[in-house]
């Protein structure tokens, strides 16, 4: 079942992580403590009051599966109306509303299973990916990791110390490389962006791209098609790469535009009946096709739905088409074979069919 539900939580612990990030910890009372299981890599959605108006952001999960407190980061956005508030205010004690975890940026752990994971993180984009290597480390005693980690200049890496502790536990089993654009490390191979050339160099003189079973890319969407399409030059299959954004592009604003101006010209003044199922119960409204999207309808017709990004990229909308046809705008928060199973993101659908069916129970 979808949980569209805010849970109170009391922050147990607010932490420095760099100039320009916090660590947040919670508190979760025993009778949420199934509501909260998480997996490696998931996110929690976040609601609180600024200028007298509810704001939800979702932030990734640091803490691996079998650490005792669930722990995310907020990193300092320039204009961000809830990150700044929680780097300049949050505070041990205080109360946030929470949406039970989410996401599907990992894979199932077994203990029996011995695997090599490549993770490829840039800047923020480290919270979700050592979340999962905690756990993979933790939890599969007879699996490597590999991390190529890029920044701007070594003041700006997230976990440094917790990566450095993590090297020392498992030295055989954890290679930790560092890319910095702006700061000299004393070796060209480490100097630089972490794109396709610099992957070429590293594949050459320090790894095997090839060597690895699974492949895990988060930070900005430039560097995740890149290296995407580097990997599946070296003959990666698209099933094993698996990849977290945490913003859509420039380049998707104007796709959205391009879509939204041919849709207006298909499917001027044609209307479908949509049907939202929730918790089981069947709610129904007409939706214009050249309209707003499927959630925004939602909330606009009083249902309580599930969302946080708006932006095609954190999937706390998903659900699933069960009937009709619905064109999205952006489908960066969907793993190609969810959308084979029928899985939509609610704030990019618009329907293009008489009817649609759009269930948020199968998840």
């Amino acid at each position: 079942m979808a949980e569209a539900q805010f849970y109170p939580l009391t922050v147990a612990g607010v932490q420095p992580e760099t100039d320009n990030a916090i660590r947040v910890s919670f508190t979760v009372p025993e009778k949420l403590r199934d509501h909260f299981r998480y997996k490696p890599g998931q996110y929690l959605t976040l609601q609180s009051e600024l200028d007298g108006e509810p704001v939800r952001r979702s932030y990734s999960i640091c803490s691996g599966v079998h650490d005792p407190a669930i722990e995310i980061a907020i990193k300092r956005v320039e204009g961000g109306l809830f990150s700044n508030f929680a780097n300049d205010s949050l505070r041990e004690g205080d109360t946030l509303e929470v949406m039970p975890p989410q996401g599907n940026f990992h894979v199932e752990l077994d203990a029996q299973r011995s695997r090599n994971y490549l993770f490829i993180a840039s800047g923020s984009g480290i919270t979700p990916v050592i979340s999962n290597i905690r756990s993979i480390l933790a939890e599969e005693p007879g699996s490597c990791v590999t991390l190529l980690y890029g920044n701007q200049r070594s003041n700006t890496i997230m976990f440094r110390e917790a990566l450095g502790f993590l090297k020392n536990r498992y030295l055989t089993r954890l290679q930790w490389v560092n890319i910095l654009s702006k700061e000299d490390q004393g070796a060209d191979i480490l100097n630089g962006r972490l794109n396709n050339r610099k992957g070429a160099e590293l594949n050459r003189r320090l790894i095997d791209l090839k060597n690895y079973d699974e492949y895990f890319i988060c930070g900005p969407e430039s560097m995740i098609s890149e290296v995407s399409r580097g990997l599946r030059g070296v003959g990666v299959t698209e099933e094993h790469i698996h990849y977290e954004l945490f913003a859509a592009s420039a380049a998707d604003a104007s796709a959205v535009i391009a879509k939204h101006h041919a849709r207006a010209l298909a499917y001027a003044g044609k209307a479908s009946e949509v049907t939202i199922v929730m918790d089981g119960r069947g709610s129904h409204f007409s939706l214009a096709a050249d309209g707003e999207n499927v959630l925004d309808a939602g909330l606009n017709h009083g249902l309580d739905l599930p969302f946080s990004c708006k932006g095609g990229v954190c999937s706390t909308c998903k659900a699933r088409l069960l009937e009709g046809s619905v064109d999205m705008d952006i489908t960066h928060g969907l793993e190609p074979g969810e959308i084979e199973q029928g899985f939509i993101l609610t704030c990019q659908a618009h329907p293009v069919s008489e009817k649609i069916v759009v269930d948020f129970d199968q998840k």
